[in-house]
């Protein structure tokens, strides 16, 4: 199982247990999640978990690709198109 994989999979026990102390070990002091509708901070993503997280689950999980500094991650594109695309590269 990867690292993420296991990440989402405590997210989602965090969503249902209302805790954030499962996800607290995967991520660093200065984490950021980025979505299309607001960025959150690492004490925001956390406190989101403990509230019990967005009122949609997420589903069909795949872990696209994966190595020490990043992971892609497929869940939920249920409509069939793209609501964001996001490129992030560094500089060599």
């Amino acid at each position: 199982m990867s690292s993420a994989t296991e990440f989402l999979q405590a997210g989602q026990e965090g969503f249902g247990k209302k805790s954030s102390s499962g996800v607290e070990k995967f991520i660093t002091d200065d984490f950021v999640m980025t979505t299309p509708v607001m960025p959150r901070s690492r004490q925001e993503f956390l406190d989101w978990v403990a509230a019990g997280g967005s009122p949609t689950s997420i589903s069909d999980i795949e872990v696209i690709y994966e190595n020490d500094d990043i992971a892609v991650v497929y869940h939920g594109l249920q409509s069939g198109k793209f609501y964001a695309w996001r490129v992030a590269m560094a500089a060599s």
